[in-house]
């Protein structure tokens, strides 16, 4: 066996010895691989409003109203979100939607948010769905 292990050339030689390595190692490996466990991971919405979400608001034009909503956090962590105002279908005589541009919820806790609402001089008659969402 010795006399054909020299009788091969050098490079020869190293190759089947770092096929044996390689070999030997991925044999490892896979035993490694085979003694897993799987976790499913869920990540779930922290942020949550309070109470009545759904509001109904009679305006004339040139009147203002305030509502306030209740927003919850249910990590431990504080979030910072801002508050994004859609408003369908987009009124030509204006609608102006006001609430604060950052809002920090506390960790486990709440933050009530006041939404200030003016119908403008020119608004038109008719009803409109403005929809409040968390950007964070």
């Amino acid at each position: 066996m010795k006399k054909i292990w020299y009788g091969l050339p050098t490079v020869v030689r190293w190759l089947l010895v770092t096929v044996v390595i390689m070999a030997v190692a991925g044999a490892g490996v896979y035993a490694y691989i085979a003694l897993t466990a799987t976790v499913e991971i869920v990540i779930e919405e922290p942020l949550s409003f309070v109470g009545e979400n759904v509001f109904e608001v009679t305006l004339y034009p040139q009147e203002t109203v305030t509502q306030e909503v209740t927003i919850a956090n249910a990590s431990s962590l504080d979030f910072d979100v801002n508050l994004v105002i859609t408003i369908s279908p987009e009124p030509e005589g204006g609608l102006n939607v006001d609430v604060p541009k950052k809002v920090t919820v506390p960790a486990n806790g709440e933050v009530t948010v006041t939404i200030t609402i003016k119908a403008g001089k020119s608004a038109p008659a008719g009803a409109f769905a403005v929809e409040i969402g968390f950007d964070r």
